[in-house]
């Protein structure tokens, strides 16, 4: 069982991995007003030349891309934090078992064991 004390320094990592992504989306993608948690990204205007539309459309397609990742991070990082305001922080969402204090420091998102995580990547 997580202490006290671990928990408030992975609820403090939490927090400001949720900030920082959320920076770095704002860079490139506005929140979207109709739905909580998602972003749209925002079609670079560089020019109008044909090599500079190119350079818009790559560019584009990138951000496309980090958005979606970014997002994806960003509800791992959401929920881990509602699991701590109702103390079901650190439990392994597949076998049920305590997810040690070590994973949970390098990745306080993680909702997997080493185990359970292991097995499902081979699955895939």
């Amino acid at each position: 069982m997580l202490s006290e004390k671990q928990v408030k320094k992975l609820r403090n990592k939490l927090e400001k991995a949720k900030k920082s992504l959320e920076g770095q989306l704002l860079k490139f993608a506005k929140a979207d007003s109709k739905a909580k948690g998602n972003y749209k990204t925002e079609f670079p205007k560089i020019g109008n030349q044909i090599d500079e539309n190119a350079q818009e459309m790559t560019e584009y397609e990138q951000n496309i891309s980090l958005e979606h990742n970014f997002e994806d991070e960003l509800k791992l990082i959401q929920k881990a934090l509602r699991k701590i305001e109702q103390g079901k922080y650190g439990v392994c969402e597949s076998c049920q078992q305590e997810i040690p204090f070590g994973r949970l420091e390098i990745r306080p998102q993680s909702i997997l064991c080493i185990s359970c995580k292991s097995k499902k990547e081979k699955q895939s």
